[in-house]
């Protein structure tokens, strides 16, 4: 599921998300820098309304249901973006064939043609992930303005 949200409302689901205990609305004021608490209470509505944060008992909002979107993923508590694993991914790799460089050249090439094939499937399934979530996105908008 996609979230279709404003990105001042992301904000402050990704920040509920983070706080499992569950955050009040002046928390969310002051730690995301909202002018007002009526300025949250109306992100707060709008993830109501959505059915992804519900209001316990003593005034604080929590996460009902945890979705993110696809540029996205919780790792340990916190939302990160897909692109720091990538990123980690090849200067860990880098490191590795610097050390291999030394050692044997051999095992070097090796490791970097492994690298690469992983970055080609990885790359491609991204891409046709996000080539077909494109199209049924015009089919659907079709399909509405047809109606």
């Amino acid at each position: 599921m996609q979230l279709n949200l404003s990105e001042p409302t992301k904000k402050v689901y990704y920040y509920i998300l983070r706080n499992k205990d569950g955050v009040t609305l002046k928390q969310i004021q002051e730690d995301l820098g909202f002018s007002s608490t009526s300025a949250v209470r109306y992100h707060i509505n709008k993830l109501k309304s959505a059915g992804l944060i519900q209001e316990t008992y003593d005034g604080k909002f929590v996460v009902k249901k945890v979705v993110l979107d696809d540029d996205y993923i919780l790792f340990f508590n916190y939302v990160l973006p897909k692109s720091v694993f990538f990123a980690s991914f090849f200067l860990t790799s880098f490191i590795i064939l610097t050390l291999l460089y030394k050692l044997d050249t051999t095992a070097m090439e090796v490791f970097s043609a492994i690298v690469v094939l992983m970055a080609g499937i990885v790359f491609a399934l991204d891409s046709v992930k996000r080539y077909t979530k494109f199209m049924r996105e015009i089919r659907r908008k079709v399909d509405n303005e047809e109606d």
